[in-house]
């Protein structure tokens, strides 16, 4: 399997764990609906929806976009980042973190695998808290939001 395929598919495992932490309190909806769907009040999230623009003018597709009507009643994106093995992804960190911050929600970056650089890492980790960037969270932190009710 090349390099490429062997990293999308292990992106996947992670984005898919982050679907089963949300379908424990949220309803999927698809993402062409999604915007409409929140006149509803109830808890409900989409994947891969479009949220606008990207920093090169392109049409940025999130990960996941929920609505909760106490918690996020102007919606949270979460971005999911896996790197097992050193590479150029540690590279697209910042193209995230500008695209996040011309964007219209607060978005967490949901960052595992433990191939990335620790200075890439910490550099995202600092960036969180200075625009719509909220919090760069491991999966099991995510979790430990989850069980706490902050998502």
């Amino acid at each position: 399997m090349a390099r490429g395929a062997r990293a999308n598919r292990r992106g996947k495992i992670l984005e898919n764990a982050v679907n089963e932490l949300l379908s424990e309190g949220y309803e999927e909806i698809s993402a062409g609906r999604f915007f409409a769907m929140r006149e509803l009040g109830q808890p409900i999230y989409a994947r891969q929806c479009n949220t606008g623009k990207n920093i090169y003018g392109k049409q940025r597709f999130v990960d996941f976009i929920l609505y909760h009507p106490r918690r996020w009643p102007d919606c949270l994106v979460l971005q999911c980042k896996w790197q097992t093995s050193s590479g150029s992804a540690d590279e697209k960190y910042p193209f995230e973190v500008l695209s996040i911050q011309m964007g219209a929600f607060p978005t967490i970056i949901v960052l595992d695998g433990g191939g990335y650089s620790e200075g890439s890492a910490t550099w995202l980790r600092q960036q969180a808290g200075k625009t719509r960037l909220i919090d760069v969270l491991s999966l099991a932190e995510l979790n430990r939001w989850q069980s706490r009710g902050r998502l």
